[in-house]
């Protein structure tokens, strides 16, 4: 059921290529894709976590959020999905219809309001569930209840559904209990008519570093179970969300368009949020996360964004990174004590890489050196045109030939560089 003109406009927009996009997947061999029509490239938006946590999330934070969103220009750069996370439920299902319910003093209009409004201003509406008992901060899980809680959410107008690890019976590792759980809330899904983007995530439950690789290998998993995927466990400093990246950087070959490997989501810098990076680090995670074909969902507190965090999330050129059409993960190409280099290659033949640095105090040379180079799709010799990302201008040093090494002096502490390489039409080099 269609909340709103607003809401059947961005479905069919997004359902309309999906049928052309399976088949062309189904013809690579890929297992077979959740047959959503959703997805096909990696979605973006706003999740209530970092930012608001369990004790601010409400009615009124959430509207700021989406009105921040439209103001500043981010949904119009296609931040649509505005998604609650944990703790808008009631502590109990309603003692009648055993259905879901939000709590009244945090969501007193209703979620079925709420989703009306969001769609009214050309955005999308995503929800928080759990496959256990309760929900990581103990409220109503959807164990048992996939059916009701699906038909629910459809009937609210719900876009998007994320579903949690915790309180499983059999604990969060159990492989065949997991997938058959989140696999009965998919299928609970895509029942009801309504299409929903279906995100499992796999790391509550689960200890920091954790890799959840299996989500995205297992023939159980990936495309056949859902949208997205984590593949680690929380990002919530800088070294987790650097294992998050290095574990999704291995799974290029389980994503493609419907389907995509989740490090999990962005810390911003902005103060304010219950979790944040530097501004250094948000940036690079920004970067690499769009090399990875992630899900690129904000949590820092949007409706009062700095310059910095809005200058990062609006990037036309990175983001183009992200929604490039050749829908092809980017992987670590190289990695030298505390240099590491990311590349995702691109439709016409670019490549976008990033040199990242984790030194501690000072800049240093960040170098694609001839190994670095064989990873690449270029041939040895071929002249290439570089491009600073985010100064919007030719890189420092402009031109580079594949095989040759090509340096970037990088600042020190997780910060990084983004350059996109694209071939010259001039002639090649002998190397």
């Amino acid at each position: 059921r269609e909340s709103s003109s607003v809401s059947s406009t961005v479905w069919r927009t997004m359902r309309r290529p999906a049928n052309i996009a399976l088949i062309a997947t189904a013809a690579c061999g890929r297992v077979s894709a959740l047959d959503n029509g959703l997805g096909r490239l990696p979605p973006m938006g706003y999740n209530t976590w970092n930012d608001l946590g369990c004790k601010e999330i409400s009615e009124a934070r959430v509207k700021a959020a989406a009105d921040a969103l439209v103001r500043s220009g981010l949904r119009d750069a296609g931040y649509v999905y505005v998604n609650l996370d944990d703790c808008w439920h009631d502590l109990h299902r309603d003692f009648v219809t055993g259905r879901l319910r939000p709590d009244p003093l945090r969501f007193p209009s209703g979620l079925q309001v709420l989703a009306a409004y969001l769609h009214e201003r050309g955005l999308l509406f995503g929800i928080y569930t759990d496959r256990g008992s309760k929900t990581c901060a103990g409220r109503p899980g959807s164990l048992g209840h996939e059916r009701l809680d699906a038909a629910t959410f459809a009937e609210w107008g719900v876009d998007y559904v994320k579903e949690d690890n915790c309180f499983s019976s059999t604990g969060p590792n159990d492989h065949d209990m997991l997938f058959r759980q989140f696999r009965e809330m998919s299928d609970a899904l895509n029942r009801t008519g309504r299409p929903m983007y279906f995100s499992v995530c796999g790391g509550g439950d689960q200890r920091a570093f954790a890799n959840l690789s299996y989500y995205a290998t297992d023939s159980r998993g990936g495309f056949g179970m859902a949208n997205s995927w984590r593949v680690a466990s929380d990002c919530v400093n800088w070294m987790t969300c650097q294992h998050g990246s290095k574990v999704a950087g291995e799974l290029g070959h389980a994503a493609g368009p419907g389907g995509f490997n989740d490090p999990d989501m962005l810390l911003g810098s902005s103060p304010g949020s219950a979790r944040m990076l530097s501004r250094a680090q948000s940036r690079t995670q920004f970067s690499i996360w769009s090399v990875l074909m992630a899900p690129l969902l904000l949590g820092n507190r949007v409706a009062d964004i700095d310059t910095y965090d809005l200058e990062t999330y609006s990037n036309t050129e990175v983001l183009a990174v992200s929604q490039d059409s050749l829908s092809k993960q980017g992987f670590m190409l190289s990695q030298s004590g505390s240099h590491t280099i990311w590349g995702r290659e691109l439709s016409g033949g670019a490549w976008a890489l990033v040199f990242q640095s984790n030194d501690m105090f000072f800049a240093s040379d960040v170098i694609c050196d001839f190994t670095c180079w064989e990873k690449l799709t270029f041939a040895a010799g071929t002249r290439l045109v570089v491009r600073d990302l985010w100064l919007h201008r030719p890189a420092k040093h402009p031109e580079a030939i594949a095989g040759v090494p090509y340096g970037v002096a990088v600042p020190p502490r997780g910060a990084s560089q983004m350059l996109k390489f694209v071939p010259s039409t001039l002639t090649t080099f002998t190397v």
